[in-house]
């Protein structure tokens, strides 16, 4: 059970509560001292103070560096979520490295489950999707894929990032030219139908046309409607920032 916080503890966590919501990412220790006009072992001390009370996780690793993780109590009207970097992306969208515990930063989720979020890191910009190197796209694993959303699923035995371009009419049709049109009938959001997903790779243009031919050509791989059970995790969000 936590315990009762001094007006000091309470601006702390305040302080790093409302820095996480807008930076998307923990404060450092540097960046704590200079708020409160303290040397960082007084910062450092009163982090203790919190952790011991339950109200926070804070400490350092290669990846992610220093970071704090809040602990949000029940009733409360935000959930800061630790997300796991589980892999990285190179400029094809192909996951490498994938699972594996790279780092985990804090951020604000609303609706997911802690379980079943990961973010994976761009490890070289994706013009085609106007990602960048060092991005980090957070994915949920229990979000159901509707058109336009980027998504991670199966080429064969490898995993690409790869974009939803609409669904078709049910599970017997493969055409690829059948787009929906907002809003939606309802008759096609019938989960009866089991829909299938149009797609294409995220990264794919003219230029690297034969890299993916190839690569769906070794792997045996149809280019055609997938079902929505092939789709590993849905894009919730990008996070973009400066140094990783």
């Amino acid at each position: 059970m936590p315990h009762s916080l001094t007006a000091r503890q309470r601006e702390y966590l305040a302080f790093i509560r409302e820095y996480i919501q807008k930076n998307e990412s923990s404060p450092g220790l540097d960046e704590i001292s200079v708020h409160f006009g303290v040397k960082s072992p007084t910062a450092h001390k009163t982090l203790e103070a919190l952790q011991s009370k339950g109200y926070l996780f804070f400490g350092r690793d290669s990846i992610s560096g220093y970071f704090i993780r809040l602990i949000e109590r029940a009733g409360s009207a935000e959930t800061v979520i630790e997300i796991p970097i589980a892999g990285k992306v190179d400029k094809y969208g192909e996951l490498f490295d994938f699972p594996e515990e790279l780092g985990h930063f804090p951020t604000l989720l609303l609706g997911a489950e802690p379980g079943e979020v990961y973010a994976l890191v761009v490890m070289e910009d994706i013009p085609q999707a106007s990602l960048l190197s060092q991005d980090l796209i957070i994915f949920d694993q229990g979000k159901r894929p509707q058109p336009g959303d980027i998504c991670i699923a199966p080429i064969g035995q490898r995993l690409f990032l790869i974009q939803i371009g609409s669904k078709t009419f049910d599970k017997e049709i493969d055409s690829l030219e059948m787009a929906q049109q907002y809003p939606i009938p309802e008759n096609l959001t019938n989960p009866e139908l089991e829909q299938r997903l149009n797609w294409y790779p995220l990264a794919y243009d003219e230029q690297n046309h034969e890299y993916f031919a190839k690569i769906a050509d070794e792997q045996h791989w149809p280019y055609a409607a997938i079902p929505q059970e092939f789709i590993a995790a849905t894009a919730l969000r990008l996070t973009r920032i400066l140094a990783f």
